[in-house]
């Protein structure tokens, strides 16, 4: 699909947002804002595409605007900002949740094999789900910063779970259905 056929809003479900530029510990982070529930930014494919392993963007595109058809086929559950509470990290939707954009930053992939103690919200992956639960994980540094995210798939069976953590303050969480 081309960019040209994006921008006439044909496609229901894939839209762009702005973009903002973090200094993130003297670090400059280009980053965008994930809609908050049902909608994907265009930014947010490229993080799919990686995890699901499509062979490219359009075939993302399209099963994505299934759901207009009524198929779920990849939906988002959710993209929350997390903020530190008494009892851990609690769901602060006031804030758009921003995530650094993989083509306008040094992005470094890493399997993870373990967690460290102490690690954000890596830990809180851990704690909630168990690492060997994840079909696979990976952290991400963006920058040079080390951990920036992590991004793992759980197998639910019939259908597929994608979290994308972001580890680095202001604190995400997203989520993904994929259904096969």
């Amino acid at each position: 699909m081309s960019e040209g056929e994006r921008r006439t809003g044909e496609l229901e479900y894939v839209r762009k947002v702005k973009y903002h530029v973090e200094d993130i510990n003297g670090v400059e982070v280009t980053s965008f804002e994930v809609p908050y529930i049902r909608y994907f930014a265009e930014d947010e494919l490229v993080y799919l595409e990686a995890l699901l392993d499509f062979k490219n963007t359009d075939d993302l595109v399209k099963r994505i605007d299934e759901n207009k058809l009524g198929r779920k086929t990849i939906e988002k559950v959710f993209a929350y900002r997390l903020k530190q509470a008494g009892s851990g990290f609690e769901p602060w939707p006031i804030e758009p949740v921003l995530l650094p954009s993989l083509v306008h930053n040094d992005a470094q992939p890493n399997p993870v094999y373990e967690f460290n103690a102490g690690s954000g919200a890596v830990e809180l992956a851990s704690l909630t789900y168990g690492l060997n639960r994840f079909l696979f994980s990976y952290t991400v540094s963006i920058n040079g910063i080390e951990d920036f995210l992590f991004m793992g798939v759980l197998n639910k069976g019939f259908y597929k779970e994608v979290y994308i953590l972001r580890n680095i303050e202001p604190m995400a969480i997203i989520k993904y259905n994929v259904y096969v």
